[in-house]
């Protein structure tokens, strides 16, 4: 069972920190931990859609209308972090409402997923490494070790993209039936 002190332990440990038994402790290495853990989540969230944190929802207009523009306005869940897909391009996000000319919308969207159990491990690799970077140089002074670990979470939040493209059926814009016509020649 993998726990928010585990993953922020994990960075302390890389860094040669050492670890907490709580966020609540009162200690400086648990109010640094504190102070970053929940922001560094939601902006790792925001840079890749991880799949552990994706959600699916059909909104409803809200009855009242956009002023001019759009037809129709809806309301955002209160857990978005990035809309990954509202199957419509023709829409525009202003604070918590999204506005289109769409009288439905099935949104594909990260969500803050606070669940650390359901984290993939290629998410949770991320976050330790995203954590490391942001609290090393205030408790080594390494501006540099704090850099190395930022480039490392970038690679591998690459290297993420690349397996999770590969867990994702290619499109097939030809089925085999589309080329009868030139078997039959």
């Amino acid at each position: 069972m993998t726990t928010k002190t585990d993953i922020a332990n994990q960075a302390l440990l890389m860094i040669g920190a050492d670890s907490i038994t709580s966020f609540e402790e009162n200690t400086m290495t648990a109010r640094r931990m504190r102070s970053v853990y929940d922001s560094s989540r939601k902006a790792l969230l925001r840079l890749h859609p991880f799949q552990c944190a994706t959600k699916r929802i059909k909104l409803a207009p809200l009855s009242v209308k956009p002023e001019f523009e759009y037809s129709y306005q809806y309301q955002l869940p209160d857990d978005l972090i990035r809309i990954i897909n509202a199957n419509t391009e023709d829409y525009v996000v202003e604070a918590d409402r999204l506005l289109s000319n769409s009288n439905q919308l099935n949104l594909v969207y990260v969500y803050d997923n606070k669940n650390e159990e359901s984290y993939d491990s290629l998410f949770t690799e991320c976050l330790v490494l995203y954590l490391a970077s942001k609290i090393t140089k205030a408790t080594t002074g390494s501006q540099g070790t704090s850099d190395s670990y930022y480039m490392q979470c970038q690679e591998l939040i690459k290297q993420a993209k690349a397996v999770q493209a590969q867990e994702i059926p290619s499109q097939q814009f030809f089925k085999d039936s589309d080329y009868s016509l030139i078997r039959g020649r």
